[in-house]
């Protein structure tokens, strides 16, 4: 059976934000999804270049493990003296817990965009982001979508749907289905592509899975 959990977060030190996150856990063999904050973070020596914009702990059959996301906001270093937020970069990293009671580094997903002149976004679908078994091998899949802008009109937003079972990646990659819902104006946008290797017949799972978390984050309602 498949159970979620939704648990509101206070993210930095100090900052008093809420963040609403959301979790799955798809198989009893890996543990249920703990957010954790910064101090929490900051107690286990785990450093963030920007800002946090969710953390969580999990254990499976490899240990424990701490998902960090992370976004830094700036500058253009096409324009660093403008004052303009132009710039937005975006960080996933996975951390595992090593023998000596330290972390290491897993994994990290990174992604901007870089939008002198122009309008820029770029956030992570926190309520989307999961952790899952979908092989049943114990281990768990983290899998985190997130959407980048860069633009100065009503146009689609990139965006990325990624699951990482440990060293394997795969990912649809794509732009927002835009629905305007004023003036008639038809949706336009939606155009995806799914990774060559989550097409393979032995990938089938993991697809059913990256399509339905694809379906709820990429319909951009205007």
């Amino acid at each position: 059976m498949n159970a979620c959990w939704t648990r509101r977060i206070r993210i930095g030190l100090g900052t008093g934000i809420l963040l609403g996150a959301q979790a799955c856990n798809a198989e009893a063999d890996i543990g249920k999804p703990l957010a954790i904050d910064a101090k929490v973070l900051a107690s286990e020596n785990i450093r963030i270049d920007g800002r946090i914009a969710a953390a969580y702990r999990i254990s499976d059959r490899d240990g424990e493990h701490i998902l960090v996301l992370s976004r830094k906001s700036g500058p253009s270093p096409a324009a660093p003296k403008s004052g303009r937020v132009e710039r937005i970069d975006l960080a996933a990293a996975y951390y595992q817990r090593s023998t000596s009671g330290g972390w290491k580094q897993a994994w990290t997903i990174r992604d901007a965009s870089d939008c002198p002149g122009l309008d820029v976004e770029g956030d992570f679908f926190l309520a989307h982001v999961g952790f899952t078994d979908v092989n049943k091998d114990g281990a768990a899949e983290v899998t985190v979508p997130y959407r980048l802008f860069c633009g100065g009109a009503i146009e689609p937003s990139t965006v990325k749907v990624i699951l990482r079972d440990g060293p394997v990646k795969l990912a649809i990659r794509g732009e927002s289905l835009v629905k305007v819902q004023q003036g008639g104006v038809e949706a336009f946008g939606g155009e995806h592509k799914h990774d060559a290797a989550l097409l393979k017949p032995e990938r089938a799972a993991y697809k059913q899975h990256l399509d339905a978390v694809w379906a709820k984050v990429s319909v951009d309602k205007r």
